[in-house]
């Protein structure tokens, strides 16, 4: 198996857990941010949807104009970015639905970028600068592993906003 099979197979496993973790949950759970965790479910989808945007699609084929016609970065960012608090700017947000909606066409996109590469492709740069890291494999690979972790927070903000 290539090492793009296996980055691909990581990266639909780990939407795949992802799914199943917030297909149930309803959309009037999705702002509420428990004291004890200080997050919610809005904040984790979007930004899991920003790092996979990073590190998935600008990093692997240059900043998207499929995306850029259907959000505004600075303001996702403002939202979602690692500086940002998961209870402010609230009333802005987008609902549960419209997250959901630039959730699955990111990793459209995100799925046609790894389909044009070839192997060799891994070993280079990113294709636009990434703090975190320096070549495509490395964004990838970073990816999924950090959608991970938040799986893992989703889990705990599903566990205790509706106890199961």
């Amino acid at each position: 198996m290539s090492r793009i099979q296996i980055i691909k197979e990581q990266i639909n496993q780990v939407k795949q857990q992802t799914d199943k973790l917030i297909t149930h949950l309803p959309e009037d759970v999705w702002l509420v941010s428990p004291e004890v965790l200080n997050t919610n479910l809005n904040w984790q989808i979007g930004h899991v949807f920003l790092a996979n945007y990073l590190h998935g699609i600008a990093s692997i084929t240059g900043p998207s104009e499929a995306l850029r016609t259907e959000i505004d970065l600075p303001v996702y960012i403002k939202f979602y970015g690692l500086e940002s608090d998961p209870k402010a700017y609230v009333s802005e947000k987008p609902s549960k639905q419209d997250l959901l909606k630039l959730y699955e066409l990111g990793y459209e996109l995100i799925h046609k970028g790894i389909d044009a590469l070839e192997d060799a492709d891994l070993d280079t740069a990113t294709a636009i600068p990434n703090p975190a890291v320096k070549t495509k494999y490395e964004a990838l690979m970073w990816m999924f592993k950090h959608q991970s972790w938040h799986n893992g927070q989703i889990a705990m903000l599903a566990r205790v906003l509706t106890g199961a």
